[in-house]
């Protein structure tokens, strides 16, 4: 099990590297509720997340978000859509004008297909990052089933934020 934020900061802050499976339980840590992982900021990890999504190749984007889609159990499947189809509900036009501009076969969380799935995620990405990042908050496993480049990517981009914060802090004081 991995350390402390303090370990994590200072892995990230060196040229030491993070393996894969450091990588995974870092964002168990970071996306965790349990007292003893209060210290790793879970906010920073998710826009972290959210942010490191909206910087990748759309083709990049798409082939993972279809792969964690298809490997989700049906229920949770069910759930990160739902969120998001709520989310992104609010909008002009609604889920209807969004499935028609995107051509998805369903809006049905429990019928959508990968391929569309993957299309209403990279447009909430694209269009709507809030919606994205309330489900990344939500349904953490979701990035985590993208795969380790996407891991390693938030995981960056959370150090980088938290670094910041620590030198504002310092600042301030």
């Amino acid at each position: 099990m991995p350390g402390t934020v303090d370990d994590f900061m200072n892995r990230f802050g060196s040229n030491q590297t993070i393996d894969d499976h450091e990588a995974a339980q870092y964002h168990d840590r970071f996306t965790s509720t349990h007292e003893n992982d209060r210290e790793f900021n879970n906010q920073a990890y998710h826009e972290g997340a959210t942010e490191y999504l909206g910087k990748l190749p759309d083709d990049q984007f798409h082939s993972a978000a279809q792969n964690a889609v298809a490997q989700a159990a049906p229920q949770e499947r069910q759930g990160l859509l739902g969120t998001l189809m709520g989310a992104l509900g609010g909008q002009a036009g609604g889920v209807g004008a969004i499935a028609q501009r995107l051509g998805l076969g369903s809006t049905d969380p429990s019928t959508m297909n990968e391929s569309d799935a993957a299309r209403v995620l990279d447009y909430a990405r694209r269009e709507q990052p809030e919606a994205l990042r309330k489900t990344v908050e939500e349904k953490p496993w979701f990035v985590k089933a993208m795969g380790s480049p996407v891991v390693m990517g938030a995981l960056a981009i959370a150090a980088a934020k938290l670094v910041s914060n620590q030198r504002k802090n310092a600042q301030g004081r």
